[in-house]
């Protein structure tokens, strides 16, 4: 299963979305995605069409809860009033489930200063939600193009790198880094454990 966590294309462009619907069909592979601020969940919805949106996808012991953080026309990230109603929900619902939330925004300080102007703006509310049943094991995001991990408060979080181009780490402007694309990888036992690591794109020239 892949977990996409926003930003596929780089301006919302319909034939980025339309060609990563058939590449993952062309592949057999299933995919849960979300939007990222470069993206419009609307016309993602139209074009992704063998891939729809799902919002939770359950597996044996696991659930996987896909959060849009997007603000229309914004850089930032916010999860909205009514999608903290649906969570809280699905929380309740999945309660003697383990969780792994993803969504695209940091939920934490990074250590960039222009990434962290970006950083989810209602941290604190997401947090006493998603501590709420204890079974939340863990969250990812994109958007900060580098690997990144931490606790924030007792929830381990998990940055993703990008799959293009990162972002140099502990950086107070934009500045690139020299390494290739790369993913991470998570392995999801019954019981709760989580593995995971990163893994760069070899031999990369850009």
């Amino acid at each position: 299963m892949l977990v996409i966590t926003g930003d596929i294309a780089s301006n919302c462009q319909v034939g980025a979305y339309q060609q990563l619907d058939q590449l993952l069909l062309a592949k057999n592979k299933q995919a849960l995605w979300l939007p990222g601020n470069h993206d419009d969940l609307q016309v993602m919805q139209q074009h992704l069409t063998q891939h729809p949106f799902l919002p939770v996808f359950e597996s044996g012991n696991w659930a996987i809860l896909m959060l849009d953080s997007s603000k229309s026309g914004q850089p930032g990230g916010e999860i909205s009033s009514a999608q903290l109603q649906k969570l809280e929900r699905h929380l309740a619902r999945l309660k003697d489930k383990y969780l792994l939330v993803a969504m695209h925004h940091s939920p934490v300080s990074v250590n960039s200063q222009w990434l962290d102007c970006h950083q989810i703006s209602n941290d604190d509310q997401l947090h006493k939600l998603l501590t709420s049943h204890g079974n939340v094991k863990a969250v990812i995001n994109g958007h900060i193009h580098q690997q990144y991990e931490t606790d924030w408060n007792g929830l381990a979080v998990y940055s993703v790198p990008s799959t293009c181009f990162q972002f140099a780490p502990r950086s107070h402007d934009f500045v690139l880094s020299d390494q290739p694309p790369a993913y991470r990888w998570f392995n999801l036992h019954p019981q709760g454990h989580i593995e995971t690591g990163v893994k760069a794109v070899e031999n990369f020239r850009a």
